[in-house]
């Protein structure tokens, strides 16, 4: 049996640490030592192989199935609402323009913001396809002068519908004109043309 004594050193060790460590040393040895391992857990038990049940396949085909038609209900659903909402455009005022060859187009204004940024939709019919590189323009004027750009767009099958935006003063113009730019910096006169009222 060991000593308390011959295993502590008492330099540093204030009096309440030592009889601490001195009942901790006399709880030990009223526990003695461990009892022996029984044989059986000497060595390490055999390793047993696993048996894996499986869900029939049918199960789960058919859990999968119905997992990827709700996803795909929620994304249609989602993605509908979303752009329902996106492209709910309300207007104040409607403008209509007109051109050669039955080309129109109409011009849906919102409320300005607070920063005066117009928000329009316009719906463009009858205009040409211009070739690869080229664009169309939809610009204020003011006493037969171009004035600052709205917004570009392009047309397939000579119409198209697309939200630009007017961030100036709309008091200071008279008008907007649709104009082409075409791949070799070609810029045609106004094909469609309004006034504001």
């Amino acid at each position: 049996m060991t000593e308390f004594d011959d295993l502590i050193d008492r330099d540093g060790l204030d009096e309440a640490e030592e009889a601490r460590l001195r009942r901790v040393h006399e709880l030990l040895l009223a526990a003695g030592p461990p009892e022996e391992l029984p044989p059986g857990l000497t060595e390490p038990p055999a390793e047993h192989g696993a048996k894996v049940i499986g869900f029939p396949v049918r199960r789960r085909l058919g859990a999968a199935l119905v997992a990827a038609a709700t996803v795909a209900a929620l994304f249609f659903g989602g993605g509908y609402w979303l752009g329902a909402d996106r492209h709910a455009f309300q207007s104040e005022s409607t403008f209509t323009m007109r051109g050669p060859q039955n080309a129109f187009a109409s011009i849906r204004m919102a409320s300005a913001d607070k920063a005066f940024n117009w928000p329009l939709q316009l719906e463009v019919r009858g205009l040409k396809d211009l070739p690869k590189g080229g664009y169309y323009e939809l610009l204020l004027t003011r006493n037969g002068k171009l004035g600052p750009s709205c917004g570009t767009f392009r047309t397939h099958d000579g119409k198209t519908t697309i939200v630009l935006n007017a961030p100036y003063p709309l008091k200071q113009w008279r008008g907007w004109v649709v104009v082409a730019h075409y791949p070799d910096e070609h810029t045609s006169g106004p094909l469609l043309s309004t006034r504001l009222t």
